[in-house]
């Protein structure tokens, strides 16, 4: 199809959501005649990449008891003094805030822990250092670094064997809960090493597509075995270190919580309070800035096949909570602007080059080689159109 006739397309269409971000044809979304998506429309809508989680008040008021029944158990039994959990801490804003929540909130002392993919931002690894030294926790902090290999090939597994229809789940999404089921299973197995009963994890309100508030030991578990079959079959002895035994009791798998969900959660509020803290550098607590380079690797790999950023189901997520009509129209506007620097840094090659370049080095495959196998995967999908008008769309950055 020419470029005249994309044109002429867009200018009798809405393309974008009315509501929240997503691109009409990106990902399974299309628009209804009034320019709502599919999940705007109908909240119990899904597919296999997104899925929208309703939360019914009453479930959340009783999570949140639960929490902050716990933060109050804690400061009895444990004070100051000694660990009252394990959290977490990536360096980025969620969990950055969280560390100084549990130190100037809560006066209480987990034990941080940061598993180290191989891929994480310089930018990362300076707030992590720069908040442990003013918090004063350098010795109350460690960094799991050995499982490297076991994390390089689920990516591999992802980038190069892993290709999926348009009518399937996403590149960067199922490498991002493959990969944090695996991190997670690592903080797991370092809390129960350390006799803690409690693991807790930075999830944003709009991380709910497959837990809310707590991961059940039995789905701790599930989560903790080797998978998928695929990934499952490269895998060594040495590999198998940072898995659970299916044999693994369930009485001794640590509670894993995610406190945002439940509790107030205001990112600009959480941005401005890390930054004026000096926990981080301001502006470094951009999660475009902090993301791993292998989610943005994922994020270019979807960006190509299904034209879209795939991030932006979470961004829209949270513009979605937001009731107050202003506030709605600021986060619409804000998160539209990540999503627009985002696409166009990707599809120019200007956005986190060196680090994806490093994971596709890794991993043993150039660029080239790599956009080239999308193309051609492109070519063989029914809906090539859509997919190649959204990534014009993205480009220019002009919807309407």
């Amino acid at each position: 199809m020419t470029q005249s006739i994309i044109k002429e397309e867009i200018k009798n269409d809405h393309v974008i959501c009315q509501k929240c971000i997503l691109l009409d044809g990106s990902f399974g979304v299309s628009l209804n005649t009034e320019g709502l998506c599919n999940f705007c429309e109908d909240p119990t809508f899904e597919t296999p990449t997104w899925k929208k989680t309703i939360i019914e008040d009453s479930l959340r008021e009783e999570k949140c008891e639960d929490w902050y029944t716990l933060v109050k158990f804690w400061q009895e039994e444990f004070g100051r003094d000694n660990y009252c959990c394990l959290l977490g801490f990536s360096g980025g804003k969620d969990s950055t805030a969280l560390v100084d929540t549990f130190v100037n909130q809560y006066h209480l002392k987990p034990f941080l822990v940061t598993v180290n993919v191989g891929f994480m931002t310089d930018i990362a690894k300076n707030n992590i250092k720069q908040t442990l030294s003013k918090l004063g926790l350098e010795d109350d902090h460690i960094f799991i670094e050995e499982s490297f290999e076991t994390f390089t090939k689920l990516y591999k597994y992802f980038l190069s064997g892993y290709k999926p229809q348009s009518g399937e789940k996403c590149v960067s999404l199922s490498i991002c809960h493959t990969c944090t089921d695996l991190i997670h299973t690592a903080l797991v197995k370092e809390a129960m090493k350390r006799d803690l009963d409690h693991v807790i994890v930075g999830f944003s309100p709009d991380q709910i597509a497959r837990y809310y508030y707590e991961t059940t030991p039995e789905e701790t578990l599930e989560d903790g075995i080797p998978h998928p079959q695929g990934l499952s079959e490269k895998l060594v002895e040495n590999d198998l270190q940072w898995y659970l035994p299916s044999n693994t009791p369930l009485e001794g798998i640590p509670r894993v919580l995610y406190p945002y969900h439940v509790i107030d959660y205001d990112q600009s509020e959480i941005i401005q309070r890390i930054e004026s803290k000096g926990l981080v550098e301001t502006g470094k607590g951009d999660p475009v800035l902090t993301n791993c380079h292998v989610v943005m690797t994922g994020m270019m790999y979807d960006l190509f096949r299904f034209g879209g950023v795939s991030y932006s189901f979470q961004y829209a997520e949270l513009i979605r909570q937001q009731e107050d009509s202003e506030v709605w129209k600021q986060e619409r506007k804000g998160w539209l602007r990540t999503m627009k620097r985002v696409a166009k840094g990707l599809l120019n090659g200007q956005l986190a080059t060196e680090g994806i370049n490093t994971v596709l080095n890794r991993i043993g495959i150039s660029r080239q080689e790599l956009l080239s196998d999308i193309e051609y995967q492109v070519e063989q999908d029914s809906n090539r159109y859509q997919i190649r008008k959204n990534i014009e769309l993205l480009k220019k950055g002009r919807f309407k």
